[in-house]
């Protein structure tokens, strides 16, 4: 019976500290939780079903709970010492620090022989309880009251505007967009400023662009510096809500400034990730699986997005985030139209992409594809069913919601040579981008004017009648329109160039890109690239121009200085050194896009 009392001990104090992690979560947490029970009460089952067989060891009660303490203790210690590093961070002083470890389990060891000769000490095991309250922080919204017109942003990932039934795509299944912009404006030449999904949201929600804030990576942090388009509306007491769909977009990262709400869980379990039992599969799942893809369904985004709206009276900014488009491309069943086998021989269309060149995320997909055609139907497909959850958010909130649609980058088929991938280059097929805004103030109909993502922030302050604050590159799209489009990443070629195969190199060489109407001008950093200027006949794409029939005249010396100008700019926040395990999981996860 003793050691039966063991046993009960050693699972009252796991059900107590895992059930303890949960109600921090619930209490403490920016999740977007429906049930605090569904999530407190299974935690605590599995927490005493974790440290019950542990209290076998004992003969008593405070022995059990001595034992499940100190593993409790070992393991949270071994977690610390051997958790991954933030992605693009310095490592924390206790990452890989084995002299903490040896000295922990030193320590433990000396403590639970105490306990032996003491038993009433035993009852210091207690004390573990306080760990789940360690660095607990209160979500960042904004409890003042305040009035205004709603919010509703939804971002796309990876969608080119060219695929939208409103850009003018005949094989476009996207009703909702196209509604959309027959009721607003829709913007016919919107570019982002880079083609990754983390830096490309961080000027959209910010104002500023890749050049000002330095950031060119996925994984690299918000710069405390960026006061974001959630912070602004939650200090005029607009209730803040977030759901994002990719874990690129994990609040970690400084997007959930300003968000009392911030939903970027992708468990099934909900709420779930920061328990000890799921840590714990976490670190195991890092280690034998680096190559799993942490991203959840449209659907499942906006059903959570839906049941915060539906809690809120207003005024509200609600951003939701849809992965769907990005690869690999896999819509629901319903939403893919093709018929025949995709695998068959008869096909060819697919001799022509080097799968070894395609994204890593991408390539056990596309494995035995044959047709080509198959491919872009998959594609279609998944931004068809993001279409229908636009639908879905868009009527829910109502018609007198300010509503902006835009996507964060495109994706190239082909074009540039790059098949099916994104991020290193500054052309149409990665940065055009869908744009809708719907709003009184503007006018409905295509508006033909150049526009950049860092665009998005001023334009939603200014038609809230708020002031969009100093040093932001974007400008409101109520205002005078701009001459050219700028954009800043990392250069694909350059940077295998200078790796040469050598995995974990950083990337170093960067490139701008300056588009007018009728022109592009690529400014490549690395000596041995040479800068490009493009020229688009009227209905052709762009071709490249000649140093022998060149005739630029200002418009090449105008974008050329504003092309210095952007590589003037300081890069070393992205400017950082990889292992060939750190890059893997990255590249998995699509951080290295």
């Amino acid at each position: 019976m003793t050691r039966l009392h063991s046993v009960l001990a050693a699972a009252a104090i796991g059900a107590a500290y895992v059930g303890l992690e949960a109600l921090v979560q619930v209490v403490f947490g920016s999740l977007w939780l429906t049930s605090s029970v569904a999530l407190v009460l299974p935690a605590m089952l599995l927490g005493g079903i974790l440290a019950a067989p542990v209290g076998a060891i004992g003969a008593r009660a405070t022995q059990g709970l001595t034992a499940a303490a100190a593993v409790l203790a070992l393991v949270e210690l071994g977690l610390l010492v051997t958790i991954d590093a933030p992605p693009f961070q310095e490592a924390p002083w206790y990452v890989g620090n084995l002299a903490l470890l040896v000295g922990g389990i030193v320590g433990i060891a000396a403590w639970v022989a105490a306990q032996r000769r003491v038993d009433p000490l035993g009852w210091a095991g207690l004390l573990v309880l306080a760990l789940p309250l360690v660095g607990v922080e209160a979500s960042s919204g904004s409890e003042v009251e305040g009035q205004g017109t709603n919010v509703l942003l939804v971002t796309l990932d990876t969608t080119r505007a060219d695929h939208i039934g409103a850009y003018g795509y005949a094989q476009a299944r996207t009703p909702n967009l196209d509604a959309l912009a027959a009721e607003g404006t829709l913007y016919e030449a919107a570019f982002a400023n880079v083609a990754v999904t983390g830096p490309s949201h961080t000027t959209l929600l910010g104002g500023r662009g890749t050049w000002s804030h330095g950031t060119l990576l996925n994984g690299i942090p918000v710069p405390d510096d960026e006061r974001m388009l959630a912070e602004i509306l939650s200090d005029e007491g607009y209730a803040a809500g977030a759901f994002v769909s990719a874990y690129v977009l994990d609040g970690d990262y400084g997007f959930r400034r300003g968000f009392g709400t911030y939903d970027d869980d992708f468990s099934g379990w909900k709420g779930s990730s920061g328990l000890l039992p799921r840590r714990i599969q976490a670190a195991l799942v890092r280690r034998f699986s680096p190559d799993e893809v942490l991203e959840r369904r449209g659907d499942r985004t906006t059903e959570d997005a839906l049941d915060w709206l539906d809690e809120q009276d207003g005024p509200w900014f609600l951003w939701v985030h849809l992965f769907e488009p990005h690869g690999p491309y896999d819509p629901p069943a319903e939403y893919l139209v093709y018929e025949g086998d995709p695998r068959s021989p008869e096909h060819t269309s697919m001799e022509q992409v080097d799968l070894a060149e395609a994204a890593p995320y991408l390539r056990k997909t596309l494995e035995g594809i044959t047709d080509l055609d198959y491919v872009m139907a998959a594609y279609d497909g998944e931004i068809a069913f993001a279409d229908a959850q636009v639908g879905r958010l868009v009527e829910a909130a109502g018609p007198d919601t300010l509503v902006v649609v835009s996507g964060d980058h495109g994706e190239s088929f082909g074009e540039n040579g790059v098949w099916f991938d994104h991020g290193d280059d500054v052309y149409d097929a990665s940065l055009r981008v869908p744009l809708i805004i719907r709003h009184p103030d503007l006018a409905n109909g295509v508006d033909d004017r150049l526009v950049e993502l860092d665009d998005v922030t001023p334009t939603v302050l200014d038609l809230l009648g708020l002031p969009a604050g100093r040093g932001l590159d974007g400008q409101s799209l109520r205002g005078t329109p701009r001459s050219v489009v700028r954009s800043l990443c990392y250069d694909r070629d350059a940077n295998m160039a200078i790796r040469s195969g050598e995995i974990g190199s950083r990337p170093t060489a960067r490139m701008a890109g300056l588009r007018s109407d009728d022109a592009l001008f690529v400014r490549r950093e690395h000596e041995s690239f040479a800068d490009a200027f493009y020229r688009a006949p009227e209905g052709e794409g762009f071709r490249l121009v000649t140093e022998e029939d060149v005739s630029a005249g200002e418009d090449l010396a105008v974008l050329v200085q504003h092309a210095d100008e952007l590589l003037s700019g300081d890069a070393e926040r992205s400017a950082v050194e990889l292992t060939d395990a750190e890059r893997a999981r990255l590249e998995a996860l699509g951080y290295l896009e």
